[in-house]
């Protein structure tokens, strides 16, 4: 093909026409242009299919990886939650401890208190999309943006369940050891420290932690949207 055009420029600067021949170079020029032009294209095209069909890929393993994580916090959720509700029974009945019903439902209630579920879901997807930038290969911002907050969620309800057990481990359960019974619930010593001002105040302390976790899971950036979001906006067809 090139010689072909090489021996139509030759043939036309012999019969010295000049006209003809810049005529002919330029449509030479604009041909090779649009050959250039579509070859570019194509290979775009081909580059987007491949990304097409790549993030496909990274949308089952995102939803196959958050799938599993979401059935596993469930319980976790459950548990944390039934935790801060034996809280607040027990600050509903510690000053009716005359009564004997709130007196049982105290006791029943506040070993309840001491929670402190952790959550360890799967993150290799996750890490290893942004560690290698494929996460941008993900059309849907919303889900972009999702999965590239999703550790510093994850971090978040960590934290505060360190705090939450921070105060069990360091303060209520070496007071409880040292003043209390934990092999007779109702003893006498464990119905004098739900009157020591000390433990209620501990007591105090850890149920706040404990409404922050709840918070940091059920808020409306919290833990259980991230999950949920990610498993329904990486759904394919």
């Amino acid at each position: 093909m090139i010689k072909f055009f090489r021996h139509i420029r030759q043939s036309l600067i012999q019969e010295n026409k000049m006209g003809k021949y810049f005529k002919y170079a330029i449509g030479e020029i604009l041909l090779v242009v649009i050959g250039i032009l579509i070859a570019l294209q194509i290979n775009n095209w081909n580059e987007n299919r491949k990304d097409r069909a790549k993030e496909q890929t990274i949308l089952k393993e995102i939803h196959s990886d958050f799938s599993k994580n979401l059935h596993d916090f469930y319980p976790v959720k459950q548990n944390q939650i039934n935790t801060l509700e034996s809280g607040e029974i027990v600050f509903r009945n510690i000053k009716k401890l005359h009564s004997p019903t709130s007196r049982d439902s105290v006791f029943r209630n506040v070993v309840n208190m001491f929670g402190g579920y952790p959550y360890h879901p799967s993150n290799g997807v996750v890490e290893s999309l942004i560690s290698s930038g494929e996460v941008n290969l993900i059309r849907n911002d919303t889900l972009r943006r999702l999965l590239v907050s999703w550790k510093d969620v994850l971090n978040d309800y960590a934290e505060e369940v360190v705090f939450d057990r921070n105060v069990w481990t360091n303060h209520i359960e070496p007071y409880v050891i040292k003043y209390g019974d934990f092999l007779t619930l109702a003893s006498p010593k464990n119905k004098k420290l739900l009157t020591d001002t000390v433990f209620v105040n501990m007591l105090v302390r850890k149920q706040f932690f404990q409404k922050n976790i709840v918070q940091a899971i059920k808020g409306s950036h919290g833990l259980e949207h991230h999950l949920e979001e990610i498993v329904r906006l990486s759904q394919t067809e």
